[in-house]
């Protein structure tokens, strides 16, 4: 159900992300983003209660909707970079994070808990918040 409710509003979050993308800056949809994501797999994590939980998910679903458009966007736009290879790259790079991301979690989980294997995630969508101005400082303003 988890997973369900992280692909619903995933999907959800990119139907409308072309509004959102067209009225709220990159660096600031990034930030708010990665907060957005943070806030909902913390309370999936520490609020003992399924209906939360649910809602959790669909906000880490939601937050991280947009990401990989903003990206694509920000890698065609860097300056003295090909856009095919900046998007290509970033591609890479996102496949890269699908294929080692669920073994780490595994792996932190086999070692101490899931809970704390899924607080990667809370600390990675905080570095996303944190590493956006920086990260699409060419994009747009904040």
């Amino acid at each position: 159900m988890g997973y369900a409710s992280f692909s619903l509003a995933m999907a959800l979050g990119r139907f409308g992300g072309d509004w959102v993308r067209a009225r709220v800056a990159p660096v600031r949809l990034m930030m708010y983003s990665g907060a957005l994501g943070a806030l909902g797999m913390t309370a999936a994590l520490v609020v003992p209660v399924e209906d939360v939980a649910l809602v959790g998910f669909a906000l880490v679903g939601l937050g991280m909707s947009n990401v990989v458009p903003v990206l694509f966007s920000a890698a065609s736009k860097i300056p003295g970079v090909a856009p095919a290879h900046g998007i290509a790259a970033v591609s890479g790079m996102g496949y890269l994070g699908i294929m080692a991301g669920p073994p780490m979690i595994g792996f932190v989980a086999e070692h101490s808990s899931l809970t704390v294997g899924l607080g990667c995630v809370v600390l990675f969508a905080i570095f996303m918040a944190l590493a956006a101005p920086r990260a699409l400082k060419s994009a747009a303003p904040v």
